[in-house]
Parts: structure tokens; C-alpha cells; sequence
């Protein structure tokens, strides 16, 4: 199993938020980039696998903007790692 696999097959929020915690233990960072309204993983700066999958993440999550990514931190605690 790899980071890639976390992110595969996420439906719901809750499902959304563990793939989060689950690409972390992998030693992947997420992180909020204001440019593109979305999280992102920062490996997408040379590798674009992960792109599509936060994405779906992100819309699921609904985070489009910080604020909302603060608010769904404190519920999943998405920033545990």
C-alpha cells in the first residue's frame, strides 16, 4: 500500500478526513494553498498523481477557502500529524 491508496475510493467526509490522516502516516503533507482554493500535497509541486484525488477531497470537505479549512480542522483534526 502506498499514499496514493489512502486517497482512492473517499465518498464521504469522514472517509475524506482518513485518507488525510491516512497519506500523513505516509509522510506526505497537506496543507491549504490559497492560490488554488483547495488543500493540496506538496509533492503535486513535481508530482501531479496526487492532484485529482485532493481535488475530490477538498469538494467533499467543502474547503474552498481557509477559513472553512480551519473549521473542518478542528472537526476531523485534519493537522494531527
Amino acid at each position: 500500500m502506498s499514499f496514493i491508496d489512502c486517497l482512492k475510493n473517499v465518498e464521504t467526509e469522514i472517509e475524506a478526513a482518513e485518507a488525510i490522516h491516512c497519506a500523513q502516516k505516509y509522510g506526505e503533507t497537506i496543507l491549504f494553498d490559497r492560490d488554488k482554493k483547495r488543500l493540496v500535497m506538496w509533492r503535486e509541486i513535481y508530482d501531479k498523481s496526487p492532484e485529482q484525488y485532493m481535488i475530490k477531497i477538498s469538494r467533499i470537505l467543502g474547503i474552498d477557502s481557509l477559513k472553512h479549512y480551519e473549521e473542518v480542522d478542528k472537526t476531523y483534526n485534519l493537522t494531527m500529524y
